[in-house]
């Protein structure tokens, strides 16, 4: 049950992203936010510590600014799948893309937060 609440917070927290970032849109089915929350969910628990590990020494030099980078990294690379998997989801500049990371980083912060652990 754990699996399916955080599957739906980080759902949840890509649409409210798309919503609110201009630049950012999405044209597909609803079903589609709940592969997409698990896709985000995956990158989150697997490819996010292996990509922080190995950026460590420019996190430490850059004291922690350089993680935006692997956020947005992880955003587009997120976009880019679901673009060629064909989900609707695109995103119109970078700047839309780094919008939404950063407001992806906090609504999903905020709602894990309100989730149980």
């Amino acid at each position: 049950m754990h699996l399916l609440l955080r599957i739906g917070l980080n759902s949840a927290a890509a649409w409210l992203t798309v919503w609110l970032v201009p630049g950012l849109s999405f044209t597909g089915e609803w079903w589609w936010w709940l592969i997409f929350g698990l896709g985000i969910g995956l990158f989150n628990a697997i490819i996010r510590p292996i990509a922080k590990l190995l950026t460590l020494p420019l996190r430490v030099l850059t004291l922690g600014l350089f993680t935006l980078v692997v956020n947005v990294s992880l955003m587009a690379a997120a976009i880019w799948i679901a673009r060629d998997a064909d989900v609707g989801l695109s995103s119109e500049s970078f700047l839309a893309t780094l919008t939404g990371a950063l407001i992806l980083t906090i609504v999903a912060s905020l709602l894990n937060q309100i989730g149980p652990e």
